[in-house]
């Protein structure tokens, strides 16, 4: 496929035909090979970078960079943040290190809800989301390109970039905020706190180094205040599609594979998913044999429309509305369905179902109004029926109560707060709260309570609190195991229950802050767990998301960089396998991120690559604190220079960087950079091959440090050197109002027209910038 190429590309073409990455030469003429030996004496008194720690790496020492004697690979996966012309179609091959030379100041269990635009959704079904599953250092990451919007610490939905997840044996951290439902959490994810001394003052602490009477952060959302008209085909037919779902399959076909992979016997494994231990015995044979086929079930839909209704094939006429406006009386009485109602089914007729409405005969005005609401909306006939110890309201319609079990769950264990109230007006979701009341709830006076035996109705009840601008109080209680009840004995399930005060100047203990809440930090408990952990990479600038309603950090580039999270040690065999997997991927080239401490361990891992059949063009992705020694090592090797030269003043750097001397050794590199593989070329589809592409962050109030650089550029490097000149710094590790004030804020849009400015005013033409849009071509 070749595409258009942009103007700034014209002269610096080379004929994909006529390129070699520059390690195959090295090879053939045997030099790597010295290469590999001066590599290894580097390590053993380390002057890999321009710190010279003078450590015996080799040895497993550790200087300024805290890496030893082999590279530690955070991740690598097809990369498609990149410039155009390295991410291309397919992505740039991209391997993250852990560590780093230079000190800029700059995972939660699978049901943890987080707060979505939909509403809670647990991190395991967002990871399930992604596409393009990759590797990841003992886990795996997924690619949701914004599928998914979640909130963040600030109140405001930000797109899901990336979903984690990895195997993790030890105990988590369970915090139990006051009020608000308790959150488990691996001991090194880090939470948003604040003091009682300084509550508007957050900063960000490790789960393990959370405290009684720190401050977590509760953001306040909003209903969405739009007028909701419920699609009632398309709600049957997501009820009929997860009803097949369960009958034809109840775990994916990679889920049964790694079971099969496990040393356990068909009865042991059939206690796990509920299969009869002979069909698992069939199905662990198919695998074995390489023919375990996934079916999704479909079969025809038993949806009939007709005349502006629907309803279930062999149902009687007429059906139900096929669209109803979701108003003050269809959510009240959605309130009061989760409340006092549920569905049966006939086992012997497959599309029999039955509403119903269950009262104690104490509540027989609720009664009446249920049934009187169900023939307004619906045009139904109920039924009551008296019992025993209740009064039920019966509606034998299976489309009207495949609708409610829909919206709200079957069962009372399933129930849920509909999706769908999370977008309408305040009043209207009032008016399901006050259904609820009605049906299971209690007046004590200046609060309602709730009670129920389904924890996802309870914290759906404490997400749309928040969403009215409240903050409801969740509470679980553990009654005994069974009781008697008129002479047998009955299990008892856990109880929830969620107030909503009626005067929201009462006493309590967290803060009303405005935009969010503070709650202060009842319990801190650890707890033993065994299984995956996930973690979300979120497109924000506060890199945050609510789990499911405190602020919780994400994943980013500092917890890699400075505290080597994530990060697991790879033998020179094994780096030079992940550049081989990334080729057969399809990526255009292979491309090290902060390579400067582990230049000695990249060139052992080049011949074996080399030797496996590697044939992309290496990119050296680099802050620019760079040892000349290093650099003349990778001549022959590296086909693309990508610096960052970030400050250009002494006192900033010393500042900012903890490295004086950076601006200095910046300029060295980049021109030995420069020297060894001059200006950047392209191949014909616009894909970068060889040469110098220079990156400039560019930093609140350091302008002239941005104009200092694009002069030496430009004079020293030449006006056709390729520059990126990046808008995206944000504030973030070891930045706060108190350390670092000054770059406490993103750039202003005049602050990034400057720097364009004064590029052009020093004849800088071939500035990067995004012209076409990712295409998945595989």
């Amino acid at each position: 496929m070749t595409l258009a190429l942009p103007k700034f590309c014209e002269g610096f073409i080379v004929p994909r035909r006529a390129f070699e990455p520059a390690y195959m030469e090295t090879y053939r003429s045997g030099r790597i090979w010295e290469k590999v030996e001066i590599a290894r004496e580097m390590l053993k008194r380390c002057r890999v970078c321009p710190r010279n720690c003078d450590v015996n790496r080799w040895q497993g020492e550790l200087g300024t960079c805290a890496s030893g004697r082999y590279a530690e690979v955070a991740s690598y996966f097809p990369h498609f943040g990149e410039e155009d012309c390295l991410r291309g179609w397919r992505g740039s091959g991209t391997i993250f290190f852990t560590h780093c030379n230079l000190k800029c100041v700059f995972c939660l269990p699978p049901d943890a809800l987080v707060a979505t635009e939909q509403g809670l959704q647990a991190i395991k079904d967002i990871f399930a989301m992604g596409e393009d599953e990759q590797i990841w250092h003992g886990g795996f990451v997924r690619f949701l390109d914004g599928r998914v919007r979640v909130f963040v610490r600030e109140g405001h939905l930000a797109p899901v970039t990336k979903a984690f997840k990895h195997f993790f044996a030890g105990k988590l951290v369970r915090l139990k905020p006051y009020n608000c439902p308790p959150l488990l959490l691996t001991s090194n994810h880090e939470v948003f706190v604040s003091h009682p001394s300084e509550p508007h003052r957050f900063f960000k602490v490790r789960a393990d180094g959370v405290e009684k009477g720190h401050y977590l952060v509760v953001p306040k959302r909003t209903l969405g205040g739009e007028e909701v008209v419920l699609d009632v085909a398309a709600l049957l037919e997501t009820l009929e599609g997860q009803a097949r779902a369960s009958v034809w399959r109840r775990h994916l076909g990679e889920e049964l594979a790694e079971l099969f992979a496990l040393s356990r016997t068909s009865q042991e494994l059939a206690s796990l998913t509920g299969y009869h231990p002979a069909h698992l015995r069939k199905l662990r044979g198919q695998w074995r044999k390489g023919l375990l086929v996934v079916t999704n079930g479909r079969a025809s839909s038993n949806i009939v429309r007709e005349d502006g209704r629907v309803r279930i094939k062999g149902e009687h006429r007429p059906g139900i509305p096929a669209q109803i406006p979701l108003d003050e009386r269809l959510a009240r009485l959605l309130g009061i369905y989760c409340a006092e109602g549920h569905v049966t089914f006939n086992k012997h007729r497959r599309n029999a179902a039955r509403l119903v409405f269950s009262f104690g005969h104490k509540e027989i005005s609720l009664a009446r109004r249920t049934a009187h609401l169900l023939k307004e909306l619906f045009g139904v006939e109920p039924k009551k029926r008296w019992r025993q110890t209740t009064v039920t309201v019966e509606v034998g319609k299976t489309s009207l109560a495949l609708f409610f079990a829909a919206l709200c769950g079957r069962n009372a264990k399933e129930k849920r707060v509909p999706a769908a109230l999370l977008k309408v007006k305040p009043d209207i979701a009032l008016a399901f709260l006050q259904g609820l009341v009605e049906g299971d709830g209690c007046d004590r006076g200046d609060h309602y309570a709730v009670s129920t035996v389904s924890e996802s109705l309870a914290m759906g009840l404490f997400e749309l609190g928040l969403r009215l601008g409240t903050l409801p109080s969740f509470f679980r209680w553990q009654p005994s195991p069974t009781k008697e009840l008129e002479g047998r004995t009955v299990r008892q399930s856990p109880l929830f229950f969620v107030k909503f005060a009626k005067d929201a100047r009462r006493r309590t203990k967290w803060k009303d802050a405005g935009a969010y809440f503070l709650v202060p930090v009842h319990k801190v408990e650890w707890l033993p767990y065994e299984g995956w952990v996930y973690n979300l990479e979120v497109g924000d600038p506060d890199h945050s998301y609510l789990a499911p309603f405190v602020a919780v950090a994400n994943c980013q580039n500092f917890d890699i960089s400075r505290m080597g999270i994530g990060g697991r040690p790879v033998t020179p065999e094994e780096l030079a396998d992940i550049m081989l997997y990334l080729q057969d991927l399809g990526c255009h080239n292979i491309n090290f991120v902060t390579p400067e401490h582990v230049v000695p361990q990249i060139m052992e891992a080049i011949p074996i690559a080399i030797e496996k059949g590697l044939r992309l063009p290496i990119v050296y992705n680099t802050s620019a604190y760079d040892s000349l020694e290093s650099l003349q090592l990778m001549e022959g090797i590296v086909d693309i220079y990508m610096p960052d030269f970030k400050y250009w003043d002494a006192a900033k750097a010393k500042r900012y960087l903890k490295a004086e001397d950076y601006p200095e050794v910046a300029r060295q590199t980049i021109k030995e950079m420069h020297r060894q593989v001059g200006d950047l070329v392209f191949d014909e589809n616009g894909l970068a091959l060889r040469g110098l592409l220079v990156r400039h962050l560019i930093m609140p109030g350091a302008l002239d440090d941005t104009r200092e650089i694009l002069r030496w550029i430009a004079t020293e490097l030449g006006t056709n050197t390729y520059v990126n000149l990046m808008d995206q710094y944000h504030p973030a590790g070891l930045v706060s109002k108190d350390r670092y004030p000054e770059i406490n804020r993103r750039i202003t849009a005049e602050e990034y027209e400057r720097a364009l400015a004064d590029a052009r005013e020093f004849g800088l033409w071939r500035l990067d910038y995004r012209w076409r849009r990712f295409v998945a071509l595989w």
